[in-house]
Order: structure tokens, then sequence, then C-alpha cells
């Protein structure tokens, strides 16, 4: 469903940096009630700091716009349970959740530790999951709201998952595992949700220029892949922005990923003999 942001209550996950922190500035610009939350509580203090100044009507007095964060590790249930309390209770509901938070690392098969095969999983595929389920409750009054109908706003999952979740690609077996379960629970969402009116949106980006490579859980080997410009968190927050409004179900807002999934698909034992290259 085609739907109007302005005056929707905003949950995002890993909104510290990056592609988390860049949605958090575009929906400011969109007039949406934001909660937000990362490990960092300074990077979170100083981003709605930024953000206070740069825009008057936020604030979290009556009547304005309201931008709160909840710092934490998202694999802790005490920290998932906290800010779906804290848009129930500051925010006065939620309309769309953001699965940003994730991290990644880069290992050959056998040589990825247990370790960070547990870790990415928690990060990006079990808190994510157990998030959503707790959001549910929140997701189906806002379907029900007629003041969100006439308003056309309309409840949203929004998943983040990754071109390596599409397809395998060496050195990102565990990362590109997590995704790809993204992935498929996302298509079960989808399923499941609609009875209730909720979208699910999965983003597949493909190199960012973030923090990513900077905090890899592990970093004991990297692909050679050709030469390739990494799209500008802004950028992949504008299309994320674009395909909530229009109600789309998945995006790869990465012009390389989307010749990659092309490939694998209509290609794939030619897209096979071209990752063995990049081992």
């Amino acid at each position: 469903m085609k739907r109007i942001l302005t005056g929707s209550k905003v949950l995002i996950t890993g909104a510290s940096s990056g592609i988390g922190a860049s949605l958090v500035r575009e929906f400011v610009k969109e007039g949406v009630d934001l909660a937000i939350t990362a490990r960092r509580t300074n990077r979170l203090s100083e981003l709605i700091t930024k953000i206070r100044e740069e825009n008057s009507d936020y604030s979290l007095s009556s009547g304005a716009r309201k931008i709160i964060f909840v710092a934490g590790d998202i694999t802790e249930y005490s920290v998932r349970k906290r800010v779906i309390d804290a848009a129930a209770e500051q925010l006065g509901g939620l309309d769309i959740l953001i699965n940003n938070a994730g991290v990644g690392a880069t290992s050959l098969i056998e040589a990825t530790s247990t370790d960070t095969l547990r870790r990415i999983f928690e990060v990006n595929f079990f808190s994510l999951f157990e998030l959503t389920q707790l959001a549910i409750p929140l997701l189906k009054q806002s379907a029900t709201s007629e003041s969100n109908k006439n308003l056309k706003i309309y409840p949203m999952v929004v998943n983040l998952s990754s071109i390596v979740g599409l397809r395998g690609v060496p050195h990102y077996g565990v990362y590109g595992a997590a995704k790809f379960a993204v992935n498929g629970l996302s298509e079960s969402m989808r399923a499941e949700f609609k009875r209730d009116g909720i979208d699910v949106l999965v983003v597949c980006p493909g190199t960012t220029s973030s923090e990513f490579f900077d905090v890899l859980y592990q970093s004991s080997s990297a692909p050679t892949m050709p030469i390739h410009t990494a799209a500008t968190p802004e950028y992949v927050a504008k299309k994320i922005i674009n395909a909530i409004k229009k109600g789309k179900h998945k995006i790869i807002p990465y012009q390389q990923a989307v010749i990659l999934d092309y490939l694998n698909r209509f290609f794939p034992q030619f897209t096979d003999w071209l990752m063995t290259k990049y081992v």
C-alpha cells in the first residue's frame, strides 16, 4: 500500500551510524516520531542533539515531533523490550519497524570460529526475529487505527538484508547465510502479516561506504572482488524511504548488486564459476 510518512511512529535499530543514521535524518525530513536504538550511547545522543539543533520542531515537549533513544545491545531481551515499551509509552505506538542493526565478518568457512558464527546470527537474524515478534501487537494496532487509515499511515516491517543474502560469495559465508535467513523470514512475514494489514519490505544493499568494514566481528580474509564504487548511506536511505512510501516488497539499491542477482537467477552455473575467481 502507498503510504504517507508524516505523523508516523518509526523505530530504527542500528541507528548510530551508516545507513541507520542516514535513515534517521531522512525520516526527520518526513516529519515522523522516532525511537532509535544502538549500542553506543554517545553516538545516539550526539545524533539527536544535531537533529534537534537543525530541526526546531523536534523535542520531547508535548505537541512537537518526538525523537527518543534506547542504548544497548539489541541481542539482549531487556534492550528489545525497553525500546518497544519506549515506542508504546513515549510515542504512543508504532507504525514502521526498521530492523537495520547488523554486524559482518569476512573469513573462509574453514577459518570461521564458532563464536563468530553464533554472534553473526544473534545480531543479524535472531534479534531481528525477536524484536519483530515484540512489535507485532503495536503494528496490529496501527493497522486497525481509523485515524491512521484517514492519514494513509499503514504499518510496515523493513528488514535490512544484503546482496550476499541473495547470492553467496566467498569469504562471506556466515554473514551471507544470516542474510539469506533474513530474506526467507521476510517472505514468510509478508505472507503471514498480510491478513493484519502489515507490509514487509526487504532491502538488499551492495557495498556501502559505512563503518561496516571497520567493525567486522572477524576479519581473517577478504575476497578479491573487481574494483567498484561504494554507494553512500544517504543514497541507500533515500531509496528505502521511497520504497516504503510506494509499498514495495524488495529493493536492491546498488546497480552492480542488481546485475549479480540477475546473473545468479538466469545464469547460475556461470555465476558459480565466476565466484571461484574471487576466492
